[in-house]
């Protein structure tokens, strides 16, 4: 039995309660960065964030607890359960998915069993009305995925089940009102780093959680790995979330921003940046220079790029330049050579039937990073270590280019990039995926 559903706002649909969600399998230190705080942590009274990942959060209302984001299962959630036991013995009315990325709300079955055991109503689970369609996708392409996250957070992963996707019962388009008694709540649609991410906003204490929207650093728009990010949809985004003139925010990572002259760089800053960069990228664009030359021609003002809140410390500025140019000119680098390409192993052993001296590539490649010129090394390795050959210069060559991936990524300051570099000296060995792990260098890495 479902309770009352007391919903105000844009038309919603409603589809049956998922039976069965499997949780997922505990995840090791490779998603600390997603899940930096296990604690419960006070917001305002009767508001607090309960670990999870990201800031999930629970809200004490007269109808129940609502809560944003059920966790990834396992550990993780169950000790979310207990966080909220701790302060609360209300049932959980709620579980409002802050967006449709995997693993915010791969817990909802631990969440639903946990309501079983005390007797209590079932909560209803409330999404922005793309998250169904974006599960269906990840369903869909599950092989790929675990193929993307095992490099991205370092760790062989299994492809996930279509349990680990609970269907929403309620979504809406645009805006949805909860009416829970004693506390309105209003669930915002903020397009962001997903379509279907979403804001939680509290009228009467002016807080403001901002979702994926709001991560105390630069937007993560065009992130190596993922589906098109639109930077001027964000920059809207966050212009709307301002507009609402919040008190508190807190993003989705780190500790609620509370100044006033913070809150307003914390939205203003990026906006303005995501559209900076889309003017001078599109310039540039127009006078006919390629991607890779617009990433090394473009400037990046000191007064945005140098902001606490734009600190590339997930994402990168030349993740966005290349959004953008993604956006408008299709996948051809306007090489010649790579608009229809040969099968790769072939290109590559005729690039080496080519090389009079194997030797001196090896030779150059070295005397590169004796230098420091580490990102020039690998391209110049790149002549010997694609060829799929067991000569022994060319086993050379991987050894050598999965110790310059190591190297390149103690100098990028995105984690994104680093974890992809790492993960690629273990592809090039043809070591499984998070073995060498524990060599990694150590991260300083904080979202506040």
């Amino acid at each position: 039995m479902q309770p009352t559903k007391q919903l105000t706002g844009t038309p919603a649909t409603a589809q049956p309660a998922p039976q069965t969600v499997a949780s997922p399998t505990k995840q090791n230190a490779g998603f600390s960065v997603l899940m930096p705080k296990l604690q419960l942590t006070d917001i305002v009274p009767g508001v607090h964030t309960i670990g999870g990942q990201g800031n999930s959060m629970m809200i004490e209302t007269a109808r129940g607890i609502v809560l944003v984001d059920a966790g990834p299962g396992g550990d993780i959630t169950r000790s979310m359960i207990a966080q909220l036991r701790l302060v609360s013995s209300q049932p959980v009315y709620a579980i409002v998915y802050s967006h449709g990325h995997a693993g915010y709300n791969a817990g909802v079955r631990s969440w639903m069993d946990h309501a079983a055991e005390r007797g209590e109503p079932l909560p209803i689970l409330i999404s922005q009305a793309g998250v169904p369609e974006r599960y269906r996708r990840y369903v869909e392409t599950a092989p790929l995925q675990a193929w993307l996250n095992s490099r991205q957070f370092r760790k062989a992963m299994k492809p996930a089940q279509p349990a680990h996707f609970p269907t929403p019962d309620v979504t809406f388009e645009d805006r949805l009102t909860l009416d829970c008694g004693d506390r309105i709540i209003e669930l915002i649609a903020a397009p962001s780093e997903t379509s279907d991410a979403l804001a939680v906003w509290l009228p009467a204490e002016r807080l403001l959680y901002g979702g994926a929207a709001m991560i105390r650093s630069l937007p993560n728009v065009g992130t190596p790995l993922r589906t098109i990010r639109d930077p001027l949809r964000w920059a809207d985004t966050l212009d709307k979330l301002y507009a609402l003139d919040p008190a508190i925010v807190l993003p989705e990572f780190g500790d609620p921003i509370r100044d006033p002259q913070e809150i307003e760089d914390a939205f203003l800053i990026p906006a303005r940046a995501l559209r900076y960069l889309r003017t001078e990228v599109v310039k540039r664009m127009n006078q006919g220079m390629n991607e890779r030359d617009i990433l090394h021609d473009i400037e990046l003002p000191e007064t945005l790029f140098g902001h606490k809140f734009m600190r590339p410390i997930y994402g990168a500025p030349d993740y966005i330049v290349r959004e953008i140019w993604r956006m408008e000119n299709g996948w051809w680098d306007r090489n010649p050579t790579h608009l229809h390409p040969a099968r790769p192993r072939d290109a590559a052993a005729a690039v080496l039937s080519a090389l009079a001296d194997p030797k001196r590539v090896l030779a150059e490649a070295r005397a590169l990073q004796s230098e420091g010129e580490t990102q020039l090394a690998l391209h110049v390795l790149d002549l010997l270590a694609l060829a799929e050959t067991d000569m022994p210069e060319v086993r050379a060559a991987r050894e050598l280019k999965a110790q310059l991936c190591r190297e390149r990524a103690t100098q990028v300051p995105s984690i994104v990039s680093r974890q992809l570099l790492l993960s690629s000296a273990e592809d090039v060995l043809g070591l499984p995926i998070g073995s060498t792990a524990g060599q990694d260098p150590v991260a300083d890495f904080s979202w506040n």
